[in-house]
């Protein structure tokens, strides 16, 4: 890895560390003050920070660099984004409580635009275009179901449920589609941005869309309450079927 890009990727990795800090100490102090840690969702959200940290650091050391067609490929920044996304993902439907089969579907609708983004990046000429083609579409059908069907089972669970919410779906769909953005202007599209400036633009995205989405959902924890404590289903036991029938209707309709 370049100097220049050793630096950022420390950054990065300072910033994502202390960006883990507050879901801790909140995951903590709530514990010993309440006796409520809703422990689910603060591991949740310092798993995102968490990973990245570790990942951004292995980067700074030049660790996880492969050789490709297309040259050299940061593979541990897709290994972060293949954890992390989907804890965002995780965290989004904790608060929404859509029945299982849609928050599954929200995941590996992401997993297939990760996997589609390392084939792009790893390829050159016709197969890389395509590949990219196919997570673009992927990404379609994941901000669909960020805009229409989360919220709809967001919408059952209180005003203050709902506004949270929205703010976290709002940072993660604005932020998530300049990424593409940027892969199409660094060299791994149309090669406008240098490698250097490439990495800067990445650590900037990743602060602001998982520190920034950390520090929203962490000021908003009271949010929790009206959820209950340490409730880690968003969806009912799978042995009532008349009450997972009406999960279900509020996660798809």
């Amino acid at each position: 890895m370049l100097v220049d890009t050793a630096v950022w990727a420390w950054i990065g990795a300072l910033a994502m560390g202390a960006g883990t800090i507050p879901p801790l100490w909140a995951w903590f102090s709530r514990s010993s003050e309440t006796g409520e840690s809703h422990t689910v969702y603060y591991a949740t959200l310092a798993g995102v920070t968490g990973i990245a940290a570790l990942a951004y650091l292995l980067m700074a050391l030049g660790f996880g660099t492969l050789s490709a067609a297309a040259g050299e490929l940061d593979l541990v920044r897709y290994v972060d984004w293949l954890l992390t996304t989907p804890l965002l993902l995780l965290y989004l439907g904790l608060l929404a409580r859509p029945s299982r089969r849609v928050l599954a579907g929200l995941i590996g609708v992401d997993v297939v635009i990760i996997a589609g983004g390392i084939s792009a990046s790893a390829t050159t000429g016709t197969v890389s275009w395509v590949a990219f083609g196919i997570a673009g579409a992927a990404y379609l059908g994941l901000v669909y179901g960020l805009l229409v069907s989360l919220p709809r089972s967001a919408s059952a669970e209180g005003d203050r449920v709902r506004a949270v919410f929205g703010t976290l779906r709002n940072i993660t769909v604005v932020l998530w589609t300049l990424y593409p953005i940027v892969w199409l202007l660094a060299p791994t599209g149309f090669g406008l941005l240098t490698t250097t400036t490439e990495m800067l633009v990445f650590v900037y995205l990743d602060i602001v869309s998982k520190v920034g989405f950390v520090a929203v959902a962490v000021m908003g924890a009271d949010a929790l309450d009206s959820l209950g404590a340490d409730r880690d289903e968003f969806a009912v036991d799978a042995a009532d079927p008349s009450a997972e029938e009406h999960t279900t209707v509020l996660g798809d309709d």
